[in-house]
């Protein structure tokens, strides 16, 4: 029964469902092309995966050893187009490679290759010969160089292959005695990016008088053909909407959201848990400079150990099976000595300690459902799987990161425009992702909020309120978590997460009796989820 209050929304053309980074791709990339989109998320903007990543533009060197060469061909041309259009966000960063001998890997890399690893040859192999996994300098050259050759006409320069330290090339520690070197590249904020691709959407719809809307915090009912979006909040009435398309983008989300709706479709996604940490051991950084370390564990996962602004580490990342609904997924203790052990091994210099993690995340990728026993050996790339059981359309995204999110919004932009009979009348491929706060304040080059943790847009009332104003905040978490990324400043305190609560309350977000259980419900997160201890709380 409709209430009087409702909204009815009549042709918003496309729902797309999940806010993370593929979801905001795709609601660009529809708009660029005339369709109307409206987003809705059950949280907030970036809040999986997106914004528990690696926070990498890279192109899958190690997608090689399983000779996935279109997703790295991919995944490299991505990485140019988004150093061109969007290089407020997107960075250069040169990585080494420690290596500890000249021979090795070779092996044990044909058997990856031909994905005979989890046979009973490749355990074979491994009881025979336990090192058998370690890469050595040949090979990793050969990878640079497979690499090089892929990137093409790369805007970057040229992986660099293992000259011992005394001829030109520095190692870390005297038990690598050779440090190949390569550019890959960084994206410090893919949150406040998520935020930019979903406000050229809105620029976008402006200009051609389209529907565009974001809500998060926001439920998807169905009725017959028509949606139903539903706060989570009680703050708005619910919206009806009558969809040609819906796009299920809800990431490692996806089965639950299908099954939610009531929508008959076989296991789909098999996350694997993907965990991290920060550490602000200034040893750690000064020994980093300007490069990150891709190194190798014993277990031969690649780990890297990376420059997160001027004073900080991001050290990661694990890769397990994960069951368990995506929200509930944290760094354990386990997998932060794991990481910790890394670091102490590649840099002996310095002795990382627990007590030194300032704090910790983790995040479940979207990848389709394979064998558990073998996470390192479930396909990267990303398809769509088109549902039809229903009285609308769905098409869900499956797989997808960071470095090819353009690619993905484009693939499915076109499945749409084909099914809505409408032609492509523009490309993402040139068009620049600016900085919606840099716009809004006239500043071609506004200083990263990750720049150091002194630069955190929690001290600067105005620019809290401005985002507060236009970037669809609607709790105290969204602002410190996703927003000002707070979680990463150490100097985080009860006063200031008052203070933010109060402009909330002060710009009408949610009424300031609200104020005293919004910096509750923040404080608890922040530990729960980060292992956060809020200064005074």
């Amino acid at each position: 029964m409709r209430t009087d209050s409702e909204q009815i929304v009549s042709r918003p053309v496309v729902l797309v469902v999940g806010a993370g980074i593929n979801g905001a791709a795709v609601a660009r990339e529809l708009t660029l092309n005339g369709v109307s989109a409206v987003v809705v998320d059950a949280n907030d903007i970036a809040f999986g995966a997106t914004s528990r990543s690696s926070r990498l533009i890279h192109g899958g060197l190690r997608y090689l050893e399983r000779g996935d060469f279109a997703l790295v061909r991919e995944s490299l041309r991505e990485r140019a187009i988004l150093l061109k259009t969007a290089p407020q966000f997107v960075k250069p960063l040169r990585l080494r490679i420690p290596v500890r001998r000249r021979f090795g890997g070779l092996i044990w890399s044909v058997l990856t290759f031909l994905g005979w690893d989890r046979s009973c040859l490749g355990r074979f192999w491994l009881r025979c010969f336990p090192n058998a996994r370690e890469r050595g300098l040949w090979l990793i050259r050969l990878g640079l160089w497979m690499y090089d050759r892929l990137a093409n006409s790369s805007p970057l320069p040229s992986g660099e292959g293992g000259r011992r330290p005394g001829e030109g090339q520095s190692t870390i520690d005297p038990r690598y005695p050779f440090s190949c070197e390569y550019f890959d590249a960084q994206i410090l904020s893919p949150e406040c990016f998520t935020v930019a691709l979903l406000d050229d959407a809105r620029q976008l719809a402006r200009d051609q008088r389209l529907t565009f809307d974001v809500h998060t915090h926001t439920l998807v009912e169905f009725h017959d053909h028509e949606v139903r979006l539903i706060d989570r909040l009680n703050c708005n009435a619910p919206i009806t909407l009558r969809p040609d398309v819906i796009i299920n983008a809800t990431g490692a989300w996806g089965d639950a959201t299908l099954a939610d709706w009531r929508v008959g479709s076989p296991k789909l996604f098999g996350g694997t848990k993907g965990s991290h940490f920060v550490t602000a051991n200034h040893e750690l950084r000064a020994a980093l400079g300007d490069a990150g370390i891709y190194a190798e564990a014993g277990d031969g996962r690649m780990v890297f150990v990376l420059p997160l602004g001027e004073d900080q580490t991001l050290v990661g990342t694990t890769d397990e099976p994960f069951d368990a609904r995506p929200e509930t997924a944290v760094a354990e203790p386990r997998e932060i000595d794991y990481l910790i052990d890394l670091v102490n091994e590649v840099v002996p210099s310095v002795t990382l300690t627990r007590e030194e993690v300032v704090m910790s995340y983790s995040g479940v990728r979207p990848l389709p459902f394979g064998r558990a026993d073998s996470p390192s050996s479930i396909p990267r790339g990303h398809w769509i799987e088109e549902n039809t059981n229903g009285p609308n359309p769905i098409l869900t995204l499956i797989g997808g990161k960071l470095t090819t999110c353009r690619a993905l919004g484009e693939e499915v932009a076109d499945r749409v425009l084909s099914r809505l009979r409408l032609p492509r009348i523009a490309s993402s491929k040139e068009r620049s992702i600016r900085d919606p706060r840099a716009r809004r304040a006239g500043d071609v080059n506004p200083p990263s909020l990750l720049h150091s943790p002194n630069s955190s847009g929690g001290s600067h009332p105005p620019l809290a309120i401005d985002i507060i104003r236009h970037e669809w905040v609607r709790t105290l978490s969204d602002l410190v978590e996703r927003r000002l990324l707070l979680i990463f400043d150490p100097r985080l305190d009860q006063p200031r997460l008052r203070e933010l609560a109060t402009l909330l309350a002060d710009e009408g977000v949610f009424h300031p009796d609200q104020i005293d259980s919004e910096v509750a419900t923040t404080t608890a997160r922040l530990r729960q989820v980060y292992g956060i201890d809020v200064a005074g709380s």
